[in-house]
């Protein structure tokens, strides 16, 4: 993949890492949506999303999977983390949710130790050349649910405060990696068609997922093909987003939490509850964890 762009202001070059023309200092648009939107990548995406429509319809499923994609055009971007983590980001505008690798460069993150650092590690370099501590990850959901391996309290992050800086990908871009067999020599060169801009979410999805939509599916059913939750995260699937820069309370829409059995638990989600009622944002509580 080109690893530079061209300023629309002066006409130089760019590296695809920077937000701002390091010539003429004009701002531009974020480097994973640059990326996104790189003609060879969409070009490679509309062909999948082409090929899914006519699959489709031969199957005579056309129209469910027109309304599974008038759904996930809808969809939103949700964090799975803890609720004590939730009510740290809500207690003031100056706690911010930070990427991994800034965490650690601060001092206060280690890695897990396991295969996965480096897993990681190769992966975001390929993915985000440059720029990968800016870089956050989502879920796409329709209901507000996500991914409790990773917190049982789902973050819904608001539209106006992400879709300029976000991007769609494929699937756990680790697990992308591994099943695309991508050798770490071919790391700049990834395979192009399985990411998108934001607006443009429904065609990825649709690219992904078209073959699983039965001709009498409907709506009760798209949230479990669109995000599936298994024993461990290794095994969940989901299509990822990729938020460029920090986020704070204000970031999101509405929270999803499992409520807590545990006295303490209870405590700390009406704490939560009253911190981000202050700021407009809804507390909504699903089935009981202990």
């Amino acid at each position: 993949m080109t690893r530079s762009d061209t300023c629309t202001h002066c006409g130089n070059c760019i590296p695809l890492s920077e937000v701002r023309c390091p010539h003429c200092g004009q701002p531009g648009l974020f480097p994973n949506v640059r990326a996104a939107n790189r003609a060879e990548e969409r070009e490679a995406l509309n062909k999948r999303y082409e090929e899914a429509l006519q699959h489709a319809a031969f199957r005579g499923s056309e129209r469910a999977l027109k309304e599974f994609e008038a759904a996930v055009s809808d969809s939103r971007a949700v964090i799975g983390r803890s609720l004590l983590e939730a009510d740290r980001l809500a207690s003031s505008d100056k706690e911010l949710y930070a990427s991994f690798y800034k965490l650690r460069e601060a001092g206060v993150r280690l890695p897990s130790g396991t295969k996965w650092d480096a897993l990681r590690a190769v992966t975001d370099e390929a993915m985000f050349p440059g720029y990968k501590e800016h870089m956050r990850f989502a879920a796409l959901s329709l209901d507000g649910s996500g991914l409790s391996n990773y917190g049982e309290c789902f973050l819904v992050l608001r539209d106006d405060m992400i879709a300029h800086r976000a991007s769609v990908f494929e699937e756990n871009s680790v697990l992308f990696m591994g099943r695309h067999n991508i050798p770490m020599s071919e790391a700049d060169n990834l395979p192009v068609g399985y990411r998108s801009v934001w607006e443009e979410r429904g065609k990825l999805v649709i690219a992904k997922l078209a073959g699983k939509i039965g001709p009498n599916m409907r709506g009760d059913a798209f949230q479990v093909i669109l995000l599936r939750e298994c024993a461990s995260s290794e095994d969940d699937s989901f299509v990822e987003v990729h938020i460029w820069g920090p986020m704070t309370g204000r970031t999101f829409g509405r929270v999803v939490v499992s409520r807590p059995k545990q006295r303490a638990g209870r405590a700390i989600l009406r704490a939560l509850g009253e911190k981000l009622a202050k700021v407009g944002v809804t507390v909504d509580t699903i089935a009981e964890v202990a």
